[in-house]
């Protein structure tokens, strides 16, 4: 029977570095540096932006920046997309599953989660992406995908009136709604596998666009398949590794490399050759 190595064994504490990487206060003054994750850049322990954040903000000023004359390519946030292209093009969407806090914690919550979002709905979040990230807030200028994050309501809106309570007197219907969205998608979490990831993250969307055409590549071998089913019993987005492998919906957890009949690999896609370590193996299908 085959072992898989070591290392893919360290996601969760991976993910949980990374939390703490996330919101740990010593790196605060670097906030100005989009960690390619969703984390709320309002905790109030957070060393990083939020890059769907700042991706809103910079929609929002296009508007008044063009209304006063600037052009097209002045407005563009080339910083903010240079990051998450670079990013995606490295790594596609494994940001998702090795790195994201909000990832994480659903992962935690549905543990015994069985179901998935129906297929269908995998294309929800570019609608949420084009209109909450880009449209609105071109139109507003308010950051409104923000104003509704369940993961600003846990590391932002609960505890930052907690920690300042002259805030508690702005409390509005907004807080409560978003507070409401927050404990419907954990809810969701529980009986789904990873629900927010699949149907409405939009950092998600934009990671996804460039999954199958990043520099890390996942890689399915037929001839030593069994179709014993574990890659699809162990994947956290309740994908079937056999057909979707490199996907929009695959997060690049690596889970499904624990084949116990080493028939999923992943590789840079620079080595193309297969070495005695079982490292790289070419797609067969």
């Amino acid at each position: 029977m085959y072992r898989p190595p070591r290392w893919l064994y360290s996601r969760w504490y991976v993910q949980l570095v990374s939390f703490v990487f996330a919101n740990s206060l010593f790196l605060s003054r670097f906030k100005g540096f989009c960690y390619p994750v969703l984390n709320c850049w309002a905790c109030p322990s957070a060393n990083f932006a939020c890059p769907i954040g700042a991706l809103q903000n910079s929609a929002g000023a296009a508007r008044l920046g063009l209304a006063g004359g600037s052009s097209w390519w002045a407005v563009i946030p080339l910083y903010v997309l240079g990051t998450l292209l670079f990013f995606s093009a490295l790594f596609g969407r494994m940001m998702c599953g090795w790195l994201c806090p909000f990832g994480w914690f659903q992962e935690l919550l549905g543990r015994r989660a069985i179901r998935r979002p129906p297929r269908w709905s995998w294309y929800i979040r570019y609608l949420v992406l084009a209109v909450l990230v880009f449209i609105i807030p071109f139109l507003t200028s308010e950051a409104w995908f923000s104003k509704l994050c369940p993961m600003g309501a846990i590391e932002g809106a609960i505890p930052q009136p907690l920690l300042h309570p002259e805030l508690r007197a702005e409390i509005g219907w907004l807080w409560y709604l978003k507070i409401s969205l927050m404990i419907i998608i954990l809810t969701w979490a529980v009986f789904y596998r990873r629900p927010f990831c699949n149907v409405i993250c939009p950092l998600g969307a934009i990671f996804s666009l460039f999954h199958r055409y990043s520099a890390w590549r996942i890689d399915y071998e037929r001839s030593k398949c069994t179709d014993c089913m574990y890659c699809i019993k162990i994947c956290p987005q309740g994908i079937d590794p056999r057909r979707d492998l490199n996907g929009h919906a695959c997060i690049g957890c690596l889970e499904c490399e624990k084949c116990p009949y080493d028939a999923i690999h992943s590789r840079p896609m620079w080595n193309t050759s297969c070495g005695t370590n079982n490292f790289c193996r070419r797609d067969q299908r």
